[in-house]
């Protein structure tokens, strides 16, 4: 009956160290997939920037083009009127040339003279009017066409100015349309960067992820064997209780621990006689009745073996405060000997205190007992 009530409790340890275990992989699990969800908003976010980007990219684009291409046609409008400007100079030039030396031809052979020859040698007074006026008119139209072409040229300058004014203007519209187009560009990259970086993070969260699921699957496995292990135990004990107590009689033992507790100050239950001295469950390798073995025992071997002394073992400490945990009690800490001590954690109170089941305490070598204690200050706690 009382390896029944044995096994019986050893299943349930190994039932909540199993849901112990398994809480935190859920925890990881959730804060991974947060993270995922981050990484996949990043994502999305830059690359709906982006997209905005290429877009307002595109459409300065339009606008570069239009800018470009009005710079050309303002650059072949100023040659045209450049090349007309110095063909019309020429044209003024060389009839200035041929009016000055009709000038000075008219000075020189007649003036006056001419006119009055003219009259005189006319048929008529009515044919010397003619001939006096076509004269006039002669020496008119040139002038007039003198002034005509320095007033084309004057205009021909003034809008060779006017373009070159555009030309000025057009290039540095282009400029700006150059620098925002470079900086939609950076832009544009650095969103492509932002969603690379975010990519990778996701991709590495995923890896994590299964790498864990596939952890947290192994672990299940081995705690369903070892909960069915422990069944298949329970429901063969009272037919294997007597050679089991006579089976495990030799058992060399390498690391570990000695330890004296004091037995002041403690609240006692539940004890029990002193186990047969030598009696192990099957490779337990620490010595018979300290407490390290006792903790052995009483998780039925399934637990990792922890080198040294009880108050060595705060080097595996990885847990806070949990019914399923071993508590480490380093020398000195509530009435440890110099060894330290280690028991396991049973039940966890409202107030803070805590109650273990430990060996070679109030019980003696070999004994298991119950004690509650007081608070966790000092004390480390193990997840086996």
């Amino acid at each position: 009956m009382k390896k029944k009530i044995i096994h019986a409790v050893m299943l349930s340890t190994i039932v909540l160290a199993t849901a112990a275990q398994i809480a935190p992989a859920a925890l990881s699990a959730d804060s991974t997939d947060s993270q995922i969800a981050n990484a996949n908003s990043t994502i999305q976010s830059a690359s709906s920037g982006a997209a905005q980007a290429k877009a307002q990219q595109d459409a300065l684009q339009g606008q570069v083009d239009s800018a470009n291409a009005q710079l050309q046609k303002l650059t072949n409008d100023s040659q045209k009127t450049s090349a007309q400007i110095t063909n019309l100079a020429a044209q003024v030039k060389a009839r200035q040339a041929s009016l000055s030396d009709q000038a000075r031809s008219a000075q020189t052979n007649g003036g006056a003279t001419s006119y009055i020859n003219t009259i005189l040698n006319a048929k008529s007074i009515t044919d010397a009017v003619q001939k006096i006026t076509a004269m006039t008119q002669v020496v008119s139209a040139s002038d007039t066409m003198v002034k005509q072409q320095q007033q084309d040229q004057k205009n021909l300058q003034a809008k060779l100015a006017a373009n070159e004014k555009a030309y000025a203007e057009a290039t540095k519209l282009q400029q700006q349309l150059q620098v925002q187009q470079a900086n939609l560009k950076v832009a544009q990259l650095n969103y492509q960067a932002t969603i690379a970086t975010a990519t990778n993070t996701k991709n590495s969260l995923l890896a994590q992820k299964a790498a864990a699921q596939a952890a947290a699957t192994k672990v299940a496995e081995q705690q369903a064997a070892a909960v069915a292990a422990q069944k298949a135990a329970a429901t063969q004990a009272p037919q294997a209780a007597t050679p089991a107590a006579s089976s495990n009689n030799s058992n060399s033992n390498t690391t570990v621990s000695n330890e004296t507790v004091s037995q002041a100050t403690t609240s006692n239950t539940n004890s029990t006689p002193a186990a047969t001295p030598g009696t192990s469950t099957s490779g337990n390798p620490y010595p018979w009745g300290q407490c390290t073995w006792g903790v052995w025992e009483y998780f039925g071997g399934g637990i990792p073996t922890y080198s040294g002394n009880a108050a060595d073992w705060v080097a595996y400490a990885n847990s806070g405060l949990a019914v399923g945990t071993i508590a480490v009690f380093p020398a000195g800490v509530d009435t440890a000997g110099g060894y330290g001590h280690v028991g396991v954690v049973t039940s966890v109170n409202s107030d803070g205190s805590f109650v273990i089941s430990e060996t070679n305490a109030t019980a003696g070598l070999g004994g298991r007992d119950s004690r509650t204690i007081a608070s966790a200050a000092g004390v480390s706690f193990i997840r086996p």
